[in-house]
């Protein structure tokens, strides 16, 4: 028989033994809810990320309230791949595939910015489009904000002289060959047509001693857009910046605009651009300061989307004068080694071809009407181009065996 005491002391065992078990359990609860969520948010993340790359193409975004649900998903994907992916190595890899090209997966999170199209709709409409009020707008005092009928605007190039005009044309062209979608749709117009597209501004016209025959060209007006700083790598352009070690630790928004930025780079440096980042680079002989600033002719959109604006100085101009600018162009070009899949596929094709001004006029004459009346590269312009195709050609070449 037990005593009364051994029965105490075995019942109090049994309750802290009992007590112990439910501290255990409720441990585990806890562990487990936190585990669920941890798979809920991981689930979500990856949710995203797959139905990005299985989108068709287009700039569709999944959820209706827009920008800041996008990048509030599009670094929560980041943070997945970061924990899937422990090692350097491997977060290398994923961002970049033998660690020249942007990898297919971040390729596609990037929307094409202005789809054919859209572009070619907007072409269509504004050729016949009326055009009731002319202001100041668009950057330069020669140029000006057209609003239309239907209340569509577009930028009317009109130029120091017809050059500017041309070479504003042939770089969205030249765009257009590189799968570059980055420029505003753009469409010609001659201001001595008959009809009555230009007849309710004439007077307008006149004030501003435009030449009745002259061709303009008519870019999209792009509403609520913001200036853009130059990334952080590229700021101190002293050899080669972007690598993938450069831009590992970055957001997946980053990376995505960051890419723009790479086919921006090859883009000014085929047309000679000096009107946008090379001339902060110019700068940096006085202005220490001059690339924190924001890019000349370079705007972005409320869904992160870089958008080249006024591009006259490439191509004719830039060509004209680049004996005072190449240098800078050399210094941008080498500042990036990694490089979008697509657009170093167009660049060995055109360079393969031996002939890129050649494809560039052929794309030009079929889209514009006036395209033999503006005219097009000279021979020497030709040239050029295609000697800047190479060097762009040799320099992705060179990345590939340097990494």
């Amino acid at each position: 028989m037990e005593s009364d005491g051994q029965r105490s002391k075995r019942t109090k065992m049994r309750f802290e033994i009992m007590s112990k078990v439910k501290l255990c359990a409720s441990v585990c609860i806890c562990l487990g809810l936190f585990t669920c969520i941890g798979h809920i948010k991981l689930d979500f993340s990856l949710f995203y990320v797959q139905q990005r790359t299985e989108q068709p193409g287009g700039p569709e975004i999944l959820f209706s309230s827009a920008n800041n649900q996008k990048h509030t998903a599009m670094s929560a994907g980041l943070r997945v791949e970061k924990s899937l992916k422990s090692s350097s190595a491997n977060k290398l890899d994923n961002v970049t595939e033998h660690r020249v090209f942007w990898s297919a997966w971040l390729d596609r999170l990037s929307t094409t910015v202005f789809n054919e199209e859209h572009q070619r709709n907007w072409r269509a409409q504004v050729r016949d489009a009326r055009v009731v009020l002319l202001e100041a707008g668009c950057g330069r005092p020669t140029n000006r904000l057209a609003t239309f009928a239907d209340g569509t605007r577009a930028c009317v190039r009109y130029g120091i002289d017809p050059d500017q005009v041309l070479g504003e044309t042939l770089s969205y062209y030249l765009a257009t060959l590189l799968g570059i979608s980055n420029l505003p749709p753009l469409a010609l117009s001659k201001l001595s047509i008959p009809g009555e597209q230009w007849a309710s501004v004439r007077e307008n016209i006149v004030a501003l001693k435009w030449s009745p025959n002259a061709i303009v060209s008519l870019t999209k007006f792009i509403p609520n857009v913001t200036g853009v700083f130059i990334p952080l790598p590229l700021r101190k352009p002293q050899g080669i910046q972007l690598t993938p070690e450069s831009v590992s630790n970055m957001t997946i928004p980053n990376l995505v605009e960051l890419m723009q930025w790479t086919d921006m780079i090859l883009f000014d440096y085929l047309t000679a651009n000096f009107d946008r980042i090379v001339s902060h680079i110019f700068s940096l002989q006085w202005d220490a300061r001059v690339m924190e600033r924001t890019t000349n002719n370079l705007l972005k959109t409320l869904n992160g989307d870089l958008v080249f604006i006024d591009n006259e100085a490439g191509l004719i101009h830039g060509y004209r004068v680049l004996e005072l600018w190449e240098s800078y162009h050399r210094i941008l070009l080498s500042s990036s080694c990694i490089f979008r899949r697509s657009t170093a596929r167009r660049i060995a094709e055109m360079k393969r071809s031996g002939n890129a001004a050649k494809l560039l006029f052929e794309l030009y004459r079929t889209r514009e009407p006036f395209a033999r009346e503006l005219g097009s590269l000279s021979d020497g312009h030709s040239l050029t181009l295609q000697n800047r195709i190479n060097v762009v050609h040799k320099h992705i070449k060179q990345c590939t065996e340097i990494t």
